[in-house]
């Protein structure tokens, strides 16, 4: 992997120490996604970086902006062509520079083997660093000269989320046991938060092998590699001998247009002593041009592989006069010929389509979306589900979804009802809706409760002969709907 050394040399200036500056450095940047939802556009990831051993530093602060809005506003601080130069000891953001950034850490204790995560940003109080949630490793590197940090465990919000999201930083570290004087400084470290995404990580248990795919999220082509590590027990991204060590797995360059994903899988282990194959494994995409990589955590399952030949996303069964939709869509698909659909009216469950799998090869770490339309009109209620099927004829079953009725009112169905067992089954019309339910006697007795149910059936068990009342209540629109059950002694 090339590496972009981004440096600032500063100037001699009068602090507490009476020292030179040093020169400050930052290097081997990564950047892991854990979550993006781009809805909210909240963003959860983690951090790391290669920098000198310095043990004179006791704090460092990290500013970090949205690319537009980088250093604005900054009239406070001296300018040099637009930028701002951290050029003498009383020269760091305060809160009118710092209006504008979606987070500053501290870090107090920065030149120890266990630094922390500070509280207080200690040149203006009134600037409050994030610190909840957050955790600071150090690992020195081979040779004394050379450590490493890793933050985890940040969560931004940064709107629009649309598009490549580029996030810009400063970091710059004090020697003053006041962690005021500015000791060295490196400005404008930038990375995309999304571009490379990784879209999916994992291994696979048949065939055994590690399946993985990103994207490019921008608009012009971009030249990529990736390399795979075999993780040293840790958790932590620490690409260098005596922890994670040289990578396991490599590749050429990859360009790929805007838009466009790469998926890899033909990664097959051949034994129980191939590197990595009974370990969790890091992806590192390499993108040469800029000056970090992307990262991404593969997890080991406790029988060394999982068994996920295919990811449903969703799946939704809705009914419209006589005929029901069936909607799916999958995150990723492994080895997959496609899906039988299958329906149960009369407690049998049978055939009724085919959908082949739209990942090329059967292989696929896109979202990929289905649907089949069944000419139903039964009057009862008819229940749904899918059957995936490997190449090799295995196959796995999705959720049940169950849909009402031709002409059968109500957005919830109980049947039997009356029932003679205790036992009646319910049916929601809205798949996508949380619910919580519940079940009182003739008294008003909670007898039965359920919550966050998410399916669209539930079964509801060892009711006594009686009459109760079913309550069915979601809670993001305040929407509620009563049902009377009646349990008939046999």
């Amino acid at each position: 992997m090339k590496k972009i050394l981004l440096s600032l040399s500063l100037l001699t200036i009068a602090g507490m120490t009476h020292k030179l500056h040093s020169q400050c450095t930052v290097s081997n940047l990564a950047i892991e996604v854990t979550s993006f939802n781009t809805s909210t556009c909240q963003i959860n990831f983690n951090i790391s970086f290669e920098q000198e051993v310095n043990s004179g530093n006791k704090f460092a602060y990290i500013h970090l902006w949205r690319s537009t809005a980088y250093h604005t506003p900054a009239s406070a601080w001296p300018t040099s062509g637009g930028g701002v130069i951290y050029s003498g000891p009383s020269h760091y953001p305060e809160s009118a520079q710092l209006v504008n950034a979606l987070a500053t850490i501290a870090i107090e204790f920065n030149g120890t083997a266990t630094p922390v995560i500070g509280t207080t940003y200690y040149p203006d109080p009134t600037v409050t660093p994030v610190s909840a949630g957050l955790s600071i490793v150090k690992t020195i590197l081979p040779g004394g000269v050379t450590e490493r940090e890793t933050i985890s465990g940040l969560s931004l919000t940064s709107s629009p989320c649309t598009g490549v999201v580029t996030f810009k930083g400063d970091i710059w570290a004090s020697q003053a046991a006041n962690g005021k004087n500015v000791h060295c400084a490196v400005q404008g470290l930038s990375f995309d938060i999304n571009n490379p995404f990784i879209t999916a990580a994992f291994k696979v248990c048949s065939p055994r092998s590690v399946t993985f795919g990103y994207k490019n999220n921008g608009t012009s082509s971009l030249t990529t590699s990736w390399k795979l590590y075999k993780d040293d027990g840790d958790g932590i991204f620490e690409p260098f001998s005596g922890q994670d060590g040289s990578a396991i797995n490599t590749s050429g360059s990859i360009v790929l247009a805007a838009g466009a994903t790469h998926s890899e899988f033909q990664f097959a282990y051949a034994g129980s002593s191939t590197p990595g194959e009974n370990a969790s494994l890091w992806l590192e995409v390499i993108v040469p041009s800029s000056g970090y990589t992307t990262v991404a955590y593969i997890s080991n399952s406790s029988a060394g592989c999982f068994s996920l030949p295919v990811d449903f996303k969703s799946f939704t069964a809705t009914r419209n006069r006589s005929n029901v939709l069936l909607k799916w869509e999958t995150a990723f698909e492994v080895n997959n010929t496609g899906f039988a659909i299958e329906r149960n009216t009369n407690g049998s469950w049978e055939q009724v389509g085919f959908v082949a799998s739209q990942a090329p090869g059967g292989n696929s770490t896109d979202v990929l979306s289905y649907q089949f339309i069944d000419n139903n009109n039964l009057k009862g209620i008819s229940q749904y589900r899918l059957k995936q099927i490997d190449f090799d004829s295995k196959s796995k079953y999705s959720e049940i979804r169950s849909v009402r009725g031709d002409g059968q009112a109500g957005t919830v169905i109980v049947y039997p009802n009356p029932t003679i067992d205790g036992k009646v089954k319910v049916s929601f019309e809205d798949a996508l809706s949380v619910r919580d339910v519940s079940v009182m006697d003739m008294n008003g007795r909670l007898v039965k409760q359920y919550k966050g149910i998410t399916n669209n059936n539930l079964q509801i068990e060892n009711l006594q002969p009686g009459m109760y009342t079913l309550k069915v209540v979601v809670p993001a629109t305040g929407e509620q709907t009563v049902t009377k059950i009646v349990v008939n002694k046999r």
